[in-house]
């Protein structure tokens, strides 16, 4: 899938300038023209997706294996102690090309990084509230594969097949029952 308004999809067809470092069947690897700092380095999908929601699991998989690959190199090659890994998934989290990608952003020793964690000005939450945050995230796991289960179990009762559904089992852990 090609989106032709789409500056990383023109950079892989070969119609735009770009530094390139790496490149496989499935991805491309090239400079970032405005980058965080030297040696920031982007990992991007040859097939056209917007966010990390919309990657074929296997395809995500692999981009991370690309950027395991290259990270000790642009690691050395910047002279930086660390290489700090990113991924902004649509416009509220700041990503301004909609086409996935992962950043590799060396930081050297002494250098400040725009994105430090924790936060030291954010507010340190009550347990209660953590918990109330994790049964939200958990529920919505739960609806979202509810809802891809009960997609398939539909294909699969039209099949003959038998419908599956999420559950939890003793160690919390989500698997499918039916």
């Amino acid at each position: 899938m090609v989106d032709e308004s789409c500056i990383f999809c023109r950079i892989i067809a070969g119609e735009e300038m770009v530094s390139i470092v790496y490149e496989d069947d499935l991805t491309i690897a090239f400079m970032d023209i405005q980058p965080a700092s030297p040696g920031h380095t982007l990992v991007v999908s040859r097939e056209h997706y917007p966010t990390l929601f919309e990657v074929p699991d296997d395809l995500a998989a692999h981009c991370l294996a690309v950027v395991k690959k290259l990270a000790p190199g642009v690691r050395r090659a910047a002279g930086a102690a660390a290489v700090n890994i990113f991924s902004a998934n649509g416009r509220a989290g700041g990503q301004d090309v909609l086409h996935f990608h992962l950043h590799l952003i060396p930081v050297r020793e002494g250098e400040e990084f725009a994105l430090q964690l924790p936060n030291p000005n954010a507010e340190i939450p009550t347990r209660s509230e953590l918990d109330v945050m994790a049964a939200r995230i958990c529920r919505a796991i739960q609806d979202g594969e509810s809802a891809v289960a009960a997609a398939q179990g539909e294909d699969r009762a039209n099949r003959g097949g038998r419908r599956v559904s999420p559950s939890r089992d003793e160690g919390g852990t989500w698997i499918a029952t039916g």
